[in-house]
């Protein structure tokens, strides 16, 4: 690999656009330590439970409320891009789609936790769900705006937006947590941020509003509630972890692990960003059958990810360790094992993570949807194998090991199914970089 190729490389739009998500990914990942940083010190490690175990079932919640509809407002985006009219007609229905389901699950979800509190383990935690609830339809409509904007690879708005709702998020708890509020008072801080990028994304979005059209509506309903499932199930693998130690081991252990998966999960901002540049090449060189583009290009992402991983991970543990050391309370040092083995597990989704939504880029949902299933199911298996006997330390093992089960699962189904030969396309075309 030259000098003038990596130059070439770095001059292509695709290369800018991956440049502005990353900055935008890497921003999201400082605001969240920052902001378990600042709950954990203001409202100590079990404080971080309950926020890290309230933030786990809002996510959950507002995936559902959305209902896939921001990927289908993303695939058919970047499909039709260069037709005015059918766009319109898009982003108009997807968000009058996203705004009739959202609604609905805030209230089914209000009302179900109201009647049934005993479906927590923790009272605390129960009260911060039922705050937050009212942000939840603000929240998918927000996604869906701008996802709708990465379909049209409109990357600076999209990292613009991300900047901003975090910007909001991290000076409204550090407001509350100097003045020493609740912390019962952080859904609050939620609902003024989406309030206020919606309105943002709502007066951008104005050339892009058509007439509502049922038929258009029960399309995106359609292709979003084949997708919700594997997305759903996938995030269920994300987020329970949190929830189980939370229910088994109590808020004072969620919120221990919490904080160090935080650091973990920061690594894979990278690959996420590239993954939202990447997706609009991908599906548009799938349907103008340009297969061999991709193959390159698959190639190329990997051979960077892979040059750039072991000194970006090895920094990450640096960082962890002199963070920790002089911002944190002392019993947060001893965890470094936990995020070592994290680590492992993480790499995976380093390397491969952005070329994981092929399947749903070419419409085999069902098949991601079995993946995504199998994942989830060796995940918990594992978790519940292993926190027993070996407490947090178990569910980062359990969490490494379904990773690297998931990365030749994949493998396979992309043989299968979209004649993708991944491992061929990444390990092997170093020969060819």
């Amino acid at each position: 690999m030259n000098i003038s190729s990596i130059q070439k490389f770095f001059a292509k739009k695709f290369v800018s656009d991956s440049m502005f998500a990353i900055a935008a990914h890497i921003f999201v990942g400082i605001s969240g330590l920052i902001i378990n940083s600042l709950i954990g010190i203001y409202y100590s490690a079990e404080g971080l439970g309950i926020f890290s175990q309230g933030f786990s079932i809002y996510l959950l919640l507002s995936l559902l409320a959305n209902c896939g509809i921001m990927i289908s407002a993303q695939k058919h985006a970047s499909q039709y891009s260069s037709d005015d009219e059918t766009l319109a007609e898009i982003f108009s229905n997807t968000l009058a789609a996203t705004a009739m389901v959202s609604l609905c699950i805030a209230l089914c979800t209000y009302y179900l936790f109201s009647l049934n509190p005993g479906i927590l383990n923790s009272d605390e935690v129960l009260k911060f769900v039922l705050l937050i609830c009212s942000t939840i339809p603000l929240f998918a409509l927000n996604k869906t705006m701008n996802n709708f904007m990465v379909g049209l690879r409109f990357m600076k708005v999209y990292s613009g937006i991300r900047l901003f709702r975090w910007t909001l998020i991290v000076f409204g708890i550090l407001f509350i947590s100097i003045n020493n509020a609740p912390i019962l008072t952080i859904p609050e801080v939620f609902f003024f941020t989406e309030l206020s990028l919606f309105f943002l994304l709502v007066i951008y979005c104005r050339p892009f509003w058509g007439k509502i059209n049922l038929s258009q509506i029960q399309l995106h309903l359609s292709f979003g509630v084949k997708n919700i499932l594997a997305s759903f199930v996938d995030e269920i693998g994300i987020r329970m972890p949190i929830l189980i130690i939370g229910y088994i081991s109590g808020n004072l252990e969620a919120g221990l692990f919490a904080y160090v998966l935080s650091f973990a999960r920061s690594i894979l901002l990278i690959p996420q960003a590239v993954q939202k540049s990447f997706n609009p090449v991908f599906t548009k060189h799938w349907f103008n059958n340009e297969h061999q583009k991709n193959e390159l290009n698959i190639g190329k992402v990997f051979r960077y990810n892979a040059l750039t991983i072991l000194p970006a991970f090895f920094l990450l543990y640096l960082f962890y360790m002199g963070y920790t050391y002089y911002l944190m309370p002392p019993e947060y040092l001893f965890l470094h094992p936990l995020l070592g083995i994290l680590m492992i597990g993480m790499s995976t989704i380093y390397l491969f993570g952005p070329f994981a939504t092929f399947l749903i880029m070419t419409d085999n949902l069902n098949t991601n949807l079995f993946r995504v299933s199998i994942s989830t199911l060796l995940h918990f298996g594992f978790i519940f194998l292993f926190i027993h006997d070996y407490g947090n330390m178990g569910v980062a093992a359990a969490i490494s090991i379904s990773m690297i089960i998931n990365l030749f699962i994949m493998d396979y189904l992309y043989k299968r199914d979209i004649n993708i030969h991944l491992f061929k396309n990444t390990f092997f075309s170093f020969r060819n970089g």
